[in-house]
């Protein structure tokens, strides 16, 4: 079996998701892009006070890229709680900050990080450089922070970074050249995938690349990011950073699959994200659907195996010759 070499982009909980889910598939090598401007929390505080770049969702895809049963694995999701200076933070981040401080360098304490777990598969940090994701809203106001953005509540118009486009990391646009698929992580749209689209020479790597390219729509609308969002307003913004006809293939839940986990006493809460097939045929991208959605922890979650099988036959079946491509697409959604 040739092995397929995968990247996946994004951050937050939806990139360990695909992560998980990728790592137990036979013959795949993977590397993941992770967003590092998130200004909350435990990574939040560690960036502020050792001017590093936040390392928490680098963390949880570490964690995802480890085997299921590594004890280790365990100790890095591990929050302090009960006062105190180290409450908030994890020992993973913890671990990742004071081997930055001992080697400055943040791709060198994520190898060796990643040796301890150990991982299958690579986490880069999108940037090295410490970077602040900033907003304007549609009515003209201006927010600086990841967690200031969502919270706002308003209609965002328009994010970047500052400063703006900071370099890649070493071995981030490497990956993407050398790549087989490129796979861009459900999870927050503005706050945990467009950061990393955002870093120079990121976006046109993926421009470049003859990798299969594939963007895995939300389940749900985020409330304060995309209310009222269907899967081409998803499909929109993406392309938006990387231009129309790039992103090949949208994944999307079976439309009614998501309905009964709405919540009819929440009405400014999470909305099944529509799946408006046609005007994502007409932004020039293949829809793909398939069953994906579970119920974790009273949370709606791509389910991580059957995402992951989905995203390596769809790269396989697209570099068979034996047979057309899109006549197979029923085939692989069904079979995931």
């Amino acid at each position: 079996m040739k092995t397929v070499r995968i990247v996946g982009i994004g951050g937050g909980t939806g990139l360990p998701v695909l992560l998980a889910g990728l790592r137990k598939g036979a013959g795949v090598d993977l590397s993941a892009i992770v967003s590092v401007s998130d200004n909350g929390g435990s990574s939040g505080r560690l960036s502020e006070t050792f001017a590093m770049p936040a390392v928490g969702d680098l963390r949880n895809c570490m964690v995802a890229l480890s085997r299921s049963n590594c004890t280790l694995a365990d100790i890095f999701q591990h929050r302090f709680t009960g006062g105190g200076c180290l409450d908030g933070h994890t020992v993973g981040n913890l671990i990742v900050a004071a081997l930055y401080q001992k080697l400055g360098s943040l791709t060198e304490a994520i190898e060796i990080a990643s040796r301890l777990l150990p991982t299958r598969g690579r986490a880069l940090a999108a940037t090295e450089t410490p970077s602040t994701l900033c907003a304007t809203f549609h009515d003209g106001t201006v927010v600086r922070g990841e967690s200031h953005i969502t919270a706002a509540g308003r209609s965002i118009a328009r994010v970047w970074l500052e400063p703006e486009s900071p370099p890649a990391s070493p071995g981030v646009l490497e990956a993407i050249a050398s790549a087989d698929a490129i796979v861009l992580a459900p999870g927050s749209l503005y706050t945990s995938l467009i950061p990393n689209l955002l870093v120079a020479g990121i976006a046109e790597a993926i421009r470049r690349s003859g990798a299969v390219r594939i963007l895995v729509c939300n389940l749900m609308t985020q409330p304060g990011e995309t209310d009222g969002f269907s899967a081409s307003d998803h499909l929109r913004v993406v392309s938006d950073c990387l231009g129309r006809s790039v992103v090949q293939y949208c994944v999307v839940n079976s439309p009614d699959a998501p309905r009964k986990y709405a919540s009819p006493a929440s009405p400014d809460g999470p909305k099944p994200v529509e799946c408006d097939l046609a005007v994502i045929r007409s932004l020039d991208a293949v829809p793909v659907e398939a069953d994906l959605l579970t119920q974790h922890g009273g949370h709606i979650r791509h389910h991580s195996d059957r995402l992951g099988r989905l995203v390596v036959k769809l790269v396989r079946v697209k570099s068979s010759q034996s047979a057309p491509y899109k006549e197979n697409l029923q085939e692989v959604c069904s079979n995931a």
